[in-house]
């Protein structure tokens, strides 16, 4: 199944993008996102079954996240960008329950959490596997690591290789990759079909920037409780992302 893996997602790499490109589109990414809050939401409830009292962040952005995941215990949230970074601090600066951290998984010093969550951002790590192993050793015994990524490289687009994505995944190839490096899955879907297909046609064929605010607006409350609802109830075949929850294993 490793060798699958690799092969599924290393074969015909997307270029990378330059970082002043990368840090440009993910500042406006961000901000097109910060008032998407029924999506944040919809995250964030799937995530909260498998979330304790210490919880580590990594790629936290401007905090929209980190706002919800502070209602649970302490965050000590870790962003890289440096001017995502700086929003974040002066955000959370009177916040007893946030910790922010200018870096990366490797600069905590800290261990004993009891779930990492990382909210679209293993498809910007170039070396997935070392982060996973810094976030297992930073889980408590039987900590969870909760993921979101973006799905299927059938989807990948400028605008994933601007906003400095390596890559996207299938679900099997990510719960391949988690039970290789020390975790146990606990549970993984697709989210999001109708999303597949307008990512398909508007970014992917189109190379329209899904940035617009009124498009987001549009997105945010009147498609998404819609989709939130019947994937619910239904589990979707395919998705435009897949969500995995995995425990600590060892």
């Amino acid at each position: 199944m490793q060798r699958q893996y690799a092969r599924g997602v290393r074969r015909n790499r997307p270029e990378a993008a330059d970082a002043g490109t990368v840090d440009a589109t993910l500042t406006g990414s961000l901000e097109s996102l910060d008032d998407a809050l029924n999506y944040r939401d919809w995250i964030v409830d799937l995530a909260a079954p498998h979330l304790g009292e210490r919880l580590l962040e990594i790629g936290a952005g401007h905090g929209t996240f980190t706002e919800r995941f502070a209602e649970f215990g302490t965050v000590v949230a870790v962003e890289p960008g440096d001017i995502a970074a700086a929003r974040l601090r002066e955000r959370f600066r009177d916040d007893a329950r946030v910790s922010t951290v200018a870096g990366v998984a490797a600069d905590i010093t800290t261990d004993g959490f009891d779930a990492a969550v990382m909210i679209n951002v293993l498809e910007h790590i170039d070396d997935e596997r070392a982060v996973l192993a810094d976030l297992h050793r930073r889980l408590d015994h039987e900590g969870r690591l909760v993921l979101w990524v973006p799905a299927f490289m059938t989807l990948f687009s400028d605008f994933d290789r601007r906003l400095g994505h390596h890559r996207r995944y299938r679900r099997r190839a990510l719960e391949s990759l988690i039970e290789a490096n020390g975790f146990e899955l606990v549970a993984s879907r697709y989210v999001n079909l109708p999303g597949w297909f307008s990512w398909l046609l508007m970014v992917r064929l189109l190379k329209i920037e899904p940035t617009n605010a009124t498009t987001i607006r549009i997105f945010d409350t009147r498609i998404v409780p819609v989709v939130r609802w019947i994937e619910d109830r239904v589990r979707m075949p395919f998705g435009q992302s897949v969500f995995l929850v995995a425990r600590r294993a060892g």
